[in-house]
């Protein structure tokens, strides 16, 4: 089977799936795909940064799992949420030091590096919203990026975006994917919590070049472990990470503007359109 038609079969699969978790299965369906999402990825990054072993393996894992439970425990849980996860950070660097010794820095930083750069946009794409549009939305418009990026790159594409970090990429596909990943989440907006077509072509441009960002941080990452694929999530498509860098961004992206920019700034504005 070529690899077009292996590529294109498990990105439906893939497609389907998350589809089908966020709107049939409620907060249970987002939760397991956050932690399906962020656990291979961490593995993955931990492999990338040469740091695969069974303590950081254990701990990172744990300490991943906490960091997602922070968006649905009760409020009367947090507390001993937070306590739990400190715990076992200091029991963590306690056996690091006694089994690596001064190397225990070096040893562990990237799994402090994996929470922030794995486990907090899944946190925030847990806590977009209890409603599956936003979080779809996510989705959504980091795969229209990513598809009409690489439709317009290989009609139109003539000058690399960044060479040296994605020889593929073209300033010709990255601009065509902006500006359509703009449209489609204009179009949107008259059927999710968007407000407005400008609001939706605004966040629907901001998730494309967050996307593109995380996609580049990603392949910076293997280019520096010299690595082509971070592992073999999905076949045809590469590892959890390779399929996944881009929404990592995204996710704070979608978070921030739902959270913090669309209530403060834009609801007024458009309401005097």
């Amino acid at each position: 089977m070529s690899n077009f038609w292996v590529r294109t079969i498990w990105g439906s699969l893939y497609a389907l799936i998350v589809v089908v978790a966020l709107i049939y299965g409620g907060l249970w369906g987002k939760f397991g795909l956050a932690i399906i999402i962020s656990s291979f990825c961490f593995i993955e990054f931990l492999s990338i940064r040469k740091a695969k072993h069974p303590l950081n393996l254990i701990f990172g894992i744990a300490l991943n799992l906490l960091v997602l439970m922070l968006s649905a425990v009760e409020p009367a849980f947090l507390n001993l949420t937070w306590s739990l996860a400190l715990l076992l950070i200091i029991l963590y660097w306690g056996i690091a030091l006694f089994q690596f010794g001064v190397a225990a820095v070096q040893k562990v930083t990237p799994v402090v590096f994996a929470l922030i750069y794995i486990s907090l946009p899944c946190l925030l794409f847990l806590s977009i919203s209890t409603g599956w549009a936003e979080a779809l939305l996510v989705f959504v418009l980091t795969w229209s990026s990513d598809t009409f990026a690489y439709i317009f790159g290989r009609l139109f594409g003539k000058r690399p975006l960044y060479a040296e970090l994605s020889p593929k990429k073209t300033l010709e596909g990255f601009i065509g994917g902006v500006i359509l990943t703009g449209i489609i989440a204009a179009v949107a907006s008259f059927g999710t919590p968007l407000t407005h077509p400008i609001e939706g072509f605004i966040l629907g441009c901001l998730v494309s070049l967050a996307g593109t960002a995380g996609d580049l941080f990603e392949s910076a990452l293997k280019r520096d472990a010299g690595m082509k694929d971070s592992g073999r999530f999905i076949p045809g498509h590469g590892g959890a990470l390779d399929r996944f860098d881009a929404f990592l961004f995204a996710s704070v992206v979608v978070y921030s503007w739902f959270k913090s920019v669309n209530p403060c700034f834009l609801y007024s504005f458009w309401g005097n359109l």
